[in-house]
């Protein structure tokens, strides 16, 4: 009685265990097969603005499009507080982006970056304070001047862990001079980042690898 008790209630594991990996293998397939993210309206406003958009740069993954803002337009040294002009030089940019279908429904990521210069002041006692804070200075804007859907925003600090140009040559040593410095006025920078929103928790676990 015990053996065949026992056989049975193997089966019915091995049975669930199968139907749990159908299932994920479905979610993943799914997942997969998102259509890729189309930045093509966003890059050709650009490119017809590129007079005053000379500066922004635009690249795009599967699911994303990303708009690199400079600092240096943005903000002051050490600081969060929006350089007079900047909201008119962005809000342009930011108004034909609710104007397009592709990007309507998207989440929408504010990430702020340094440079590798070590910040220790009272109001931002390091890079990750920072960065936050001008993201944070962004988003706001986006919501209260241009009346962007807070549920739609979120930011992210990184500090000075996700360079865009790297600190060392090819051959592996520090940049020094105007190549150093060119280096860490690429790195300052924010990012815009347009997600297309997961239809489902778990597509959402499995996109971006957290738990909401």
């Amino acid at each position: 009685m015990s053996r065949g008790g026992s056989s049975e209630g193997g089966w019915i594991t091995t049975f669930a265990d199968l139907m749990t990996l159908l299932f994920c293998f479905f979610v993943l397939l799914t997942t997969l097969s998102t259509q890729p993210k189309n930045c093509g309206e966003l890059e050709q406003f650009l490119k017809d603005n590129k007079k005053q958009f000379n500066k922004y740069e635009l690249r795009s993954t599967k699911l994303s499009c990303i708009v690199s803002l400079p600092q240096d337009y943005l903000f002051r040294s050490g600081d969060a507080v929006l350089k007079k002009g900047a909201f008119k030089a962005l809000s342009p940019l930011f108004k034909k982006i609710l104007e397009i279908p592709e990007h309507k429904s998207d989440l929408l990521i504010v990430e702020g970056h340094t440079d590798n210069v070590p910040m220790r002041s009272k109001k931002f006692p390091s890079n990750w304070e920072l960065s936050s804070a001008r993201a944070n200075t962004i988003a706001t804007m986006l919501i209260n001047r241009l009346k962007y859907p807070e549920k739609s925003i979120s930011i992210v600090g990184f500090a000075d862990t996700r360079p865009k140009v790297s600190y060392k040559d090819q051959s592996g040593t520090p940049l020094k001079g105007s190549e150093l410095k060119d280096a860490r006025r690429a790195n300052r920078r924010v990012e815009i980042v347009l997600t297309t929103p997961p239809k489902s928790l778990v597509e959402s676990t499995l996109l971006f690898g957290g738990n909401l």
